[in-house]
């Protein structure tokens, strides 16, 4: 039988690199480990917890969006467990040693479902309240929602087509045309976005005040929030990619 320690052992530790204050202060990894144990047990594998991680996170985010009190709580406590199964995951791949490079890409596939709609689910939860200290309309904060899930969601995007064209161009002329680094051995502006979209994204410092949303109503804050963030992160993005084009 799967044991705590066993688990524990196979994260690789240049992992801890990357992980944000907030995955430092609140033990989602350790707690993961434990929601792990009896998956494996019951012979759940790793697909089948990105899965699960995606409905999660899909569930989390309609019932942040529904205009009742209590459904929206369940909604915001959803939210962390969703990153807990995003965890999963990836301990069970690595315990069944089954991890691969498709295995990777189905657990970003299901994560970016958090990444696309939470900001939207937190407008349209702004809009449903109605109250805002800053007072502005209410329909402005689905508009904000709107935005930043849409920034966030052409910054994948900008990033995979210059990546896929990148990788294109090598192909074609046996010419490297990106530096290779690992995702955690990085250095220079890629590591600075890197820890910045850790930092500041979904599962960073803005899941504090996430837990805080249905006792304060901050949800206007975390919405505005994003908005500004990811607005402005697109626009950076969207410079840097263009220069590297620019050739």
């Amino acid at each position: 039988m799967v044991t705590y320690k066993e688990l524990k052992s196979t994260f690789p530790e240049e992992k801890k690199s990357v992980e944000s204050i907030y995955g430092r202060i609140v033990p989602v990894r350790q707690i993961s480990y434990w929601f792990t144990i009896p998956l494996i047990n019951a012979r759940v594998s790793a697909f089948q917890a990105s899965v699960i991680s995606m409905f999660l996170a899909i569930v989390a985010c309609v019932c942040i969006a529904i205009p009742n009190p209590v459904i929206r709580v369940i909604g915001v406590i959803l939210v962390p467990i969703w990153h807990i199964f995003d965890c999963v995951d990836g301990n069970i791949a690595r315990y069944t040693k089954t991890a691969s490079d498709y295995g990777s890409c189905v657990d970003a596939i299901c994560g970016y479902f958090i990444w696309a709609f939470l900001p939207f689910s937190l407008g349209i939860a702004s809009y449903n309240i109605g109250e805002n200290v800053i007072d502005l309309p209410p329909i402005i904060f689905i508009i904000f929602g709107g935005l930043a899930a849409i920034s966030q969601t052409m910054m994948r995007l900008i990033h995979q087509k210059y990546a896929f064209t990148a990788s294109e161009i090598e192909k074609k002329t046996g010419l490297t045309i990106e530096k290779g680094e690992h995702q955690y051995t990085l250095t220079g502006f890629n590591k600075i976005r890197k820890m910045v979209g850790v930092e500041c994204g979904i599962v960073g410092a803005p899941m504090f005040i996430l837990f805080f949303c249905p006792v304060f109503n901050l949800y206007w804050l975390l919405t505005t929030y994003y908005c500004v963030f990811f607005v402005i992160s697109l626009m950076g993005i969207t410079f840097v990619y263009l220069r590297k084009c620019n050739r």
